[in-house]
């Protein structure tokens, strides 16, 4: 009888920066799931107790690893992860986002079913919102209309996952600049290698909302990012992708009053929300 191929190795990186309120939620939810065999947390650089309760959570649980990548930039903390991840297929999520409970089986059986596939992302709502049912809502209408799911050209960052093969393949051409949107970059950098990105509309998870606290000014500023992203790829940005920035940055800015005096922990209204989410991507 001809032996049977050991199952493939799931590895999840998470770049992590000043995450103590949230990032043993994270964890949590990760090490139930049956089909994760190693988690990569990368410290960015925390000046907070995010390093302490990350070791210690992974004194608890082996398959648990911290990294240290003072470096600040959320592609030099993915890069490390990545690199030092043993897995097959390669997952990335953040410190602020719970996947769902059937992430990982997702994960396996898109891969495992389409091996032309090089990459993965998923969809994303809130878990933190006062008005969170709004993007659920409308997320829900697109999936029963067929108009999300299937091949993509971009990847969402906090939903995401590779194959090793194919992370290989594009690794030094990857950026690190802060001026460059880390997960649109990964995307360019499949694509120019032919290499499919396929959204799965099963792969879910929820993430803070504690962007849209943002100023609509530094949003803006954050939007064009992704343009020069494009460009820094030889892709002059279309009027499309244009009008999709500012449709973006108008929501935002429509939402943004809403958002500025409600306390994401405490899931309230406050005169003394607390400080508004830290990135290292570009001045966001």
């Amino acid at each position: 009888m001809d032996a049977q191929p050991a199952p493939a190795i799931l590895s999840v990186v998470i770049p992590v920066l000043n995450e103590a309120q949230c990032i043993e939620r994270t964890l949590r939810q990760l090490v139930a799931q049956e089909g994760i065999d190693e988690i990569i947390v990368v410290d960015n650089g925390s000046d907070d107790q995010t390093p302490h309760l990350v070791a210690e959570f992974a004194a608890e649980h082996p398959m648990v690893e911290l990294l240290h990548q003072p470096t600040r930039g959320t592609a030099f903390a993915r890069n490390i992860g990545f690199d030092k991840a043993r897995g097959d297929f390669i997952a990335r999520t953040d410190a602020d986002t719970i996947v769902e409970d059937d992430w990982s089986a997702v994960i396996r059986e898109f891969f495992t079913a389409h091996p032309d596939t090089a990459a993965l992302t998923g969809l994303c709502t809130y878990h933190d919102s006062p008005i969170g049912f709004v993007l659920a809502f409308g997320q829900g209408l697109m999936v029963r209309l067929g108009r999300l799911g299937g091949r993509v050209g971009n990847i969402y960052g906090p939903n995401m996952a590779i194959r090793r093969d194919a992370w290989i393949q594009i690794r030094d051409d990857t950026h690190v600049r802060a001026d460059v949107a880390e997960d649109l970059d990964l995307a360019l950098c499949l694509l120019k290698q032919g290499l499919r990105i396929d959204q799965v509309t099963d792969m879910r998870a929820r993430t803070s909302s504690r962007r849209r606290r943002t100023s609509p000014y530094r949003f803006w500023r954050f939007q064009m990012i992704g343009l020069r992203t494009l460009r820094n790829h030889g892709i002059e940005p279309r009027r499309i992708d244009r009008v999709v920035v500012t449709m973006a940055w108008l929501t935002h800015t429509i939402q943004w009053p809403v958002y500025r005096f409600w306390d994401f922990h405490r899931r309230r209204f406050s005169l003394r929300p607390g400080a508004e989410r830290i990135s290292a991507v570009g001045d966001h």
